[in-house]
């Protein structure tokens, strides 16, 4: 039994790598009113620290008034609520080991007075909007997002959660779609993390996140699409700007970045630079119990310190030349290299049923990855009119490349620090290449000022070379690990047309798509010398209603039909 315990906690620790804990994990609900006791939906929730007002996350209200704050750690809070035309409202709330769940008074909103001196209009945008089937966070309008990163902005956006990893999920769903200015990564884990780590808010004008993504988008975003859109000057003549930023934390992090651009009749011409270092600490608590038939026969406990590093320099040029008043062509190159690495320290304690330490394990893991990208677009976009009928063309080019290198070493002890036969060693080598060329083309006619048809094409090849070289260390020297040792070559070409129909009556917008994706993919197992391939149709149907109460104060209602496929 105890050999079991021992692989058991061994391949816990293992996959204890990849995933962190924090401390106690509360819940915080709530409902708002307004002063008559109805229900008021959409209404802009955030949670805030109360020692420095800083915003640990913000969401909106339901249909009911009802708001929720969930995974949230130990200590005291403000909730505050705001709405348009109505006088904001603050309420304390705690989150402790005894009070896990807080359920807070209704918060009743007052209607703000409408006796002013004077009027003095200024264009400002709301830190989050509601709009047909997406939430839009506006970087800029919230001051507490200066500093931050992608993910951090992320961790407080309405329905996102973050985890310790940096894996991303939408409404409890994982496997969301991650775009840059509408552009699909190709990266996913701990790469696709250092990268929007590396994204600093100083460059980002919007992000969308869209539960119930539109047709227009690939069948991969299924379980939600947020769409990171960076900023580009619209401002004549020439203007840029400096920045530079540094947090201190257990571990300092910085960043500097500089951009410029300029524009005039024809001609715009744009670019940026951003490097820093982000660096950070983090510490895993696992206590387990073991059964064997209903019977308790021994516990484990496991201590996990991690500690990250990572460093990273983006670069982006751009040009855009207006050949007409109604044909403009431009070409964007953006460029990406980003090292980390991780140190993890495990220590773990098997025990007998009375609580009796009989094994000891020791796990030292060190893991580093080296991403370097490079990303070309080539656009055009013809504007037929002046009721918003235009042409696009997107064609698009990435190469990613990946080295990544990592180190376990596991020792066993006995209760007397006496060492249990030899030192485990386990060596990887990762390294994997991905290219991507894609071609789109997009097409909007307004029928007239309510009703509105999109419609696209799009084909896409991905070309992927995986190898992963593991190597164990026995007796007689370091040798191929054949169970963990492979090289995966994976090709894929997607083919896709969709449409989609907006069609405006009174307060009600109704939207109605199809999207057809026709997949061909073939994959390589080398070392094995096994191999696939597959070649399908899939249907995706989607549809949507948003009603607006007032021109202000927009609430969405969503209706989403079940996707279904038809495979060839």
């Amino acid at each position: 039994m105890k050999q079991l315990q021992i692989i058991f906690v061994l391949a816990c620790t293992l996959g204890s790598l990849t995933s962190l804990a924090q401390t106690n994990r509360g819940r915080i609900v709530g409902t708002v009113t307004t002063a008559n006791q109805k229900a008021l939906e959409s209404a802009t929730v955030a949670l805030l620290k109360a020692k420095d007002s800083s915003i640990v996350e913000s969401g909106m209200s339901d249909h009911t008034g009802t708001f929720e704050f969930d995974k949230i750690a130990d200590g005291k809070y403000l909730v505050l609520v705001s709405a348009v035309g109505y006088t904001p409202s603050y309420s304390p709330a705690e989150i402790s080991p005894k009070n896990l769940n807080v359920i807070l008074k209704t918060i009743e909103l007052t209607v703000r007075s409408t006796s002013m001196a004077g009027v003095v209009v200024t264009a400002k945008r709301p830190p989050i909007e509601v709009r047909a089937g997406k939430t839009l966070v506006n970087v800029d309008a919230s001051p507490t997002n200066a500093g931050l990163n992608v993910l951090e902005i992320l961790e407080k956006s309405p329905g996102v959660a973050v985890d310790n990893d940096g894996n991303v999920s939408l409404k409890g769903k994982s496997g969301v779609l991650i775009l840059i200015d509408g552009k699909q990564t190709y990266l996913s884990g701990t790469q696709l993390a250092a990268f929007l780590r590396s994204i600093q808010a100083s460059g980002l004008d919007q992000i969308e996140i869209m539960t119930n993504p539109p047709a227009k988008y690939d069948a991969s975003g299924n379980a939600g699409v947020i769409n990171i859109k960076t900023k580009k000057g619209t401002i004549k003549g020439m203007n840029g700007n400096i920045s530079l930023t540094y947090n201190q934390g257990f571990y300092p992090k910085y960043f500097a970045g500089a951009s410029f651009n300029y524009r005039n009749e024809s001609l715009n011409v744009f670019g940026s630079y951003d490097g820093g270092q982000w660096e950070g600490l983090g510490v895993l608590t696992i206590d387990r119990n073991f059964y064997k038939s209903s019977q308790f026969s021994g516990s484990s406990d496991q201590s996990t310190t991690r500690h990250n590093k990572s460093n990273w320099h983006n670069l982006k040029l751009g040009l855009d030349y207006n050949f007409t008043k109604k044909d403009v062509a431009g070409i964007v190159i953006s460029g990406n290299l980003n090292p980390w690495k991780n140190w993890q320290n495990s220590f773990s304690n098997l025990r007998d049923p009375d609580g009796s330490i009989n094994t000891v394990l020791l796990s030292d893991a060190y893991n580093a990855n080296k991403t370097q990208s490079i990303n070309t677009n080539f656009n055009y976009k013809h504007t037929f009119d002046s009721t918003g009928r235009e042409w696009t063309v997107d064609l698009d080019q990435g190469y990613y490349k990946n080295k990544g290198t990592n180190l376990l070493t596991t020792e066993i002890y006995d209760p007397g620090e006496v060492k249990r036969g030899n030192t485990i060693l386990l060596d990887g080598n990762l390294p994997s290449i991905i290219r991507i060329y894609t071609a789109k083309t997009d097409y909007v006619h307004p029928f007239s000022k309510t009703m509105k048809l999109e419609a696209g094409l799009k084909t896409s090849f991905v070309n992927t070379d995986n190898n992963v070289i593991y190597q164990r260390d026995t007796s007689t020297g370091w040798k191929t690990d054949d169970q963990r040792t492979n090289h995966f070559i994976y090709k894929e070409n997607v083919n896709a047309a969709y449409a989609i129909l907006t069609k405006t009556f009174k307060k009600w917008e109704f939207t109605g798509g199809l999207r057809v994706e026709n997949t061909n993919a073939s994959g390589t197992q080398k070392l094995n010398d096994s191999s696939f391939q597959r070649n399908y149709t899939n249907l995706f149907p989607n549809a949507g209603a948003v009603y607006t109460i007032n021109d202000k104060h927009p609430t969405m209602k969503t209706l989403t039909l079940l996707s279904f496929s038809l495979t060839h």
